[in-house]
């Protein structure tokens, strides 16, 4: 027997499960991944230490050497070129040189700031016999270092 406004069984549960639907649509989207203007990068327990790099700068000869890598940097007609050895009209000493500290693997990115900050210091003579003791010290400090790096690590340094 059917009282009149009451709609059938089949009607009823499917009007129940059209509601179960949207509400539960509307939960999915009200608990969505939101990031709004308050996100700023991740989440704070984790530690972020900047990668720097270490060089030795020779002011006099606009030179740079990563002892970590043993790599030279120097100006050559405008270019900066990167090499493991210097060319030999090019002179290093050990009196002129200053250990600096950058955020990059390119030095020479800052190297207006580093001429007008360091200074090579006056009268400053070449010495061919300094020069080669400096390019093999250099090495030994490269080697050094690659004696002391963890085998299970990259070499690349890290602070």
């Amino acid at each position: 027997m059917r009282t009149k406004g009451l709609p059938s069984p089949m009607l009823r549960l499917a009007g129940m499960y059209a509601i179960a639907l949207v509400l539960l649509g509307a939960t999915m989207i009200s608990t969505g991944c939101v990031y709004g203007p308050g996100y700023y990068g991740p989440p704070s327990h984790r530690h972020y230490y900047p990668r720097y790099y270490d060089y030795y700068y020779y002011p006099h000869a606009h030179v740079y050497f990563q002892f970590t890598t043993g790599i030279y940097f120097y100006l050559d007609g405008g270019v900066w070129i990167k090499a493991r050895i210097l060319p030999p009209h090019i002179h290093i000493d050990a009196g002129n040189r200053v250990k600096i500290r950058v955020e990059s693997d390119k030095p020479y990115l800052k190297h207006n700031e580093h001429v007008r900050v360091y200074k090579s210091k006056p009268n400053y003579r070449v010495d061919v016999e300094r020069s080669r003791k400096e390019r093999e010290a250099n090495q030994r400090w490269y080697q050094e270092y690659q004696k002391q790096t963890p085998k299970g690590r990259k070499k690349k340094d890290r602070y």
